[in-house]
């Protein structure tokens, strides 16, 4: 079961980093203006709340044996579901 939870919060914690990513990539050109410095601020403040919270969501399980293997498969895992739900990847 700590597997479990450790792989869906890695999960989680890479389908809020790549939304963010993609979501801003649209804000951020290259005449670099006023929208794109709020931009990056929300993209820090977003990013540091979730690792926040993620910090204080891993003190609760237990340690985890094959941390890496779980992470390089909760990384591929997200960026297919996200790319698939924003339209990047099409079978």
């Amino acid at each position: 079961m700590n597997l479990i939870k450790y792989f869906l919060l890695q999960l989680m914690l890479c389908s809020v980093i790549f939304l963010t990513g993609v979501y801003l990539d649209s804000y951020i050109s290259k005449p670099f203006t006023i929208i794109d410095l709020i931009a990056i601020i929300i993209g820090v403040a977003i990013i540091y709340i979730v690792l926040t919270l993620y910090n204080k969501a891993k003190k609760g399980l237990k340690p985890v044996r094959y941390e890496i293997l779980f992470t390089v498969l909760a990384i591929l895992i997200a960026a297919i579901i996200i790319g698939i739900l924003t339209g990047e990847v099409k079978f």
